[in-house]
């Protein structure tokens, strides 16, 4: 029998065509711009909710530094050996320096001695033509104020020579008490904006160091970097702005006016603007906080008022502060300090 081989049909190769060579490209190319847009959005999100929470955090170490220490002005250690207290000196005749003190839009600058209220160093409005102060951004033209703090410190009860760490400085240092008997020389805090070599802002400490040699002033130290605004306001009692209070007038602890720093100076008066100051009985801050450039998706400039929309004024150089379109996330916070201790002299 014939045997017949069959051989295997040979069919041609075809390559892809033109066409389906373009589109398999152009969708890979679709694929890939999806793909980055996705990963560049993810990115972008994941930097606002960090520059976020960065701020929070920024946000909340301020509003307690803050009021910690706030609320410690004019604190008495009346369990101490040797206290000076505001009546005694009252009775000696005496005019101490007040426990709670302020500059509105100033620059701060090592005072020369520890009577602020007498400083030459540091006045209100000094900030825009201040040396210390020459760019001309809202890292420095910000209208942020100067607010000083006394109060008497706390010696540990097993060392008389080192603080318990109930009373702090702005620096979070405990302040041990003193024995000098004058009230001229208690725990002085200092809260500022100094603007760094970097070109931030910061919400920056000074303290006054009596274990210096001969006692002085403690270098300017930042504390929380980007608080591009600090406003204060004082809640006065029985206070007419730019005049000295009266004597005789009733005090009823509470604060029915809310005054800047430079309302609280009577001019030709220093005693007038000491007995003003005593009558502080709140103090209300605002702060502005700025992350880093890009840190925001899209470009803003609305204004921002730290110490709340009702207290912005043009008579008070940054409650108002208008930013640049720099694409900073910015948070605004405003809080409010009731003072717990008494400030007068009786």
């Amino acid at each position: 029998m014939k045997q017949h081989h069959f051989s295997p049909i040979h069919r041609k190769q075809h390559g892809l065509t033109l066409i389906e060579l373009l589109v398999a490209l152009g969708l890979g190319l679709l694929v890939t711009v999806i793909a980055t847009t996705a990963l560049l959005l993810g990115q972008q999100g994941y930097r606002s909710v960090d520059s976020t929470t960065q701020l929070r955090d920024r946000e909340r170490f301020a509003t307690d530094l803050l009021t910690r220490v706030i609320i410690q002005a004019g604190y008495q250690d009346l369990g101490a050996g040797s206290v000076s207290l505001r009546s005694t000196a009252k009775l000696q005749g005496n005019d101490p320096e007040p426990d709670i003190y302020g500059w509105n839009n100033a620059i701060y600058k090592a005072p020369e001695h520890l009577i602020l209220s007498e400083t030459s160093n540091i006045t209100s409005g000094n900030r825009p033509s201040s040396s210390l102060c020459t760019a001309t951004d809202t890292s420095c033209k910000n209208g942020s104020d100067v607010l000083v703090l006394r109060y008497q410190g706390v010696n540990s009860p097993t060392d008389a020579t080192k603080p318990d760490n109930t009373m702090i400085n702005c620096m979070g240092f405990g302040e041990a008490g003193l024995t000098n008997g004058s009230l001229n020389d208690r725990a002085v805090s200092i809260f500022h904006v100094t603007r760094g070599t970097n070109g931030e802002p910061s919400l920056s400490c000074s303290y006054y160091s009596f274990a210096a040699t001969g006692g002085g002033w403690v270098a300017s130290q930042p504390l929380i970097e980007g608080v591009e605004s600090f406003q204060v306001l004082f809640g006065t009692d029985g206070v007419t702005p730019l005049t000295a209070a009266s004597a005789a007038a009733v005090q009823d602890t509470v604060a029915e006016r809310w005054l800047r720093a430079d309302q609280l100076t009577v001019a030709g008066n220093d005693a007038g603007t000491r007995e003003n100051w005593r009558r502080v009985r709140a103090v209300r801050v605002g702060l502005v906080l700025r992350g880093p450039v890009g840190s925001a998706e899209q470009a803003y400039a609305n204004p921002f008022t730290p110490l709340g929309p009702m207290y912005a004024s043009s008579s008070d150089t940054g409650s108002s502060l208008s930013v640049a379109a720099d694409r900073r996330l910015r948070l605004q916070s405003t809080f409010t300090v009731h003072l717990r201790n008494d400030l007068t002299l009786r």
